[in-house]
């Protein structure tokens, strides 16, 4: 039997093997406005405004490495916030491509000090479009093609999210 040890997926210390994007409302007329920064000290910093104007509401930032998470319990992160809810999310690869949908599970920050999320992936719920899929199969943890984090649910005005590290928990 193979003993499974916790799998670090990023502390940020590396800073060529980090591929993230910003995603905001924009996308559909939003005003919404983010920047993902990392710092010396090896965190990354999730920052910006989210506006409702036009329909807007949403910021995201989203990492396109491929990961195979089989055999882990849950995501862990450690982080330092501003007392928001933000979402880590994930999406898989199907049949044709990447699906859709995503995996999302929310979490609550706190202002200082650094504290750490779990985040079980029987919390995970498929998400397309901020709307909940019933019908979606279970995530396929061997087939993660993107991750990252999400501030929505009309949380108007500006945000930081600091993170420290990601973790696949055993």
């Amino acid at each position: 039997m193979i003993d499974k040890q916790n799998y670090l997926i990023t502390d940020f210390s590396n800073l060529a093997d980090h591929k993230w994007q910003i995603v905001n409302d924009g996308v559909m007329g939003g005003l919404s406005k983010s920047h993902f920064q990392i710092q010396a000290n090896g965190h990354a910093v999730f920052l910006g405004t989210v506006s409702l104007q036009n329909n807007g509401g949403f910021a995201s930032v989203k990492n396109s490495q491929s990961l195979n998470l089989d055999g882990y319990s849950a995501i862990k992160i450690a982080h330092i916030g501003d007392g928001k809810r933000y979402s880590f999310r994930f999406r898989t690869a199907g049949d044709n491509g990447l699906n859709r949908w995503v995996y999302e599970c929310r979490f609550n920050s706190t202002k200082e000090p650094q504290t750490t999320s779990l985040l079980p992936f029987s919390d995970f719920k498929a998400v397309f479009r901020g709307n909940s899929l019933d019908d979606a199969p279970p995530p396929d943890l061997q087939n993660i093609k993107e991750y990252g984090f999400l501030i929505s649910d009309t949380q108007a005005g500006d945000f930081r999210l600091e993170i420290a590290s990601i973790q696949a928990i055993v």
